[in-house]
């Protein structure tokens, strides 16, 4: 079973063990989650999902800098041993809720150029590819910028 809760200092070690494993050339640092976390729940929202309510197996992460700005997700990574079980669709609705809550007027985020697996969901969840930034990753990998409409 997965259930979902907001992101504490707890989780930090698992889920930046997570980061490197999955985004080896450019994880978020220890730190980088750190002060992210510190914008809670002032401007940012940051969740983990739990299969049996004790392993992370799924974290996501979105900010908005006041009510009614346009907000940006920063993370949404699923650990691969639990992909298309709906996790990642389930933590991108908690996202695009938190934002419309916020009355964000529209969410954007980046994706890897390529990234087969986010694009898609991404797409099907209403999002439309607006722009595309070279180099945007450490690895040199280029993202694609992806925006959805809320208001």
């Amino acid at each position: 079973m997965i259930t979902y809760r907001q992101m504490q200092a707890i989780d930090l070690p698992v889920v930046t063990s997570m980061e490197k494993a999955i985004y080896p050339k450019d994880a978020w640092s220890n730190a980088q989650f750190k002060e992210e976390l510190a914008g809670v729940p002032k401007n940012r929202s940051y969740i983990v999902a739990l299969h049996n309510e004790s392993e992370i197996v799924g974290y996501a992460g979105v900010f908005s800098p006041a009510h009614g700005i346009d907000a940006d997700i920063h993370t949404l990574t699923v650990a691969e041993a639990h992909r298309r079980q709906g996790i990642g669709r389930a933590m991108l609705e908690q996202l695009i809720t938190w934002a419309k809550d916020r009355g964000a007027p529209a969410i954007f985020l980046e994706v890897r150029e390529g990234n087969d697996e986010a694009s898609p969901l991404y797409v099907s969840a209403g999002f439309e590819a607006i722009s595309r930034r070279d180099d945007y990753y450490a690895s040199g990998v280029h993202a694609v910028v992806m925006k959805k409409e809320l208001q």
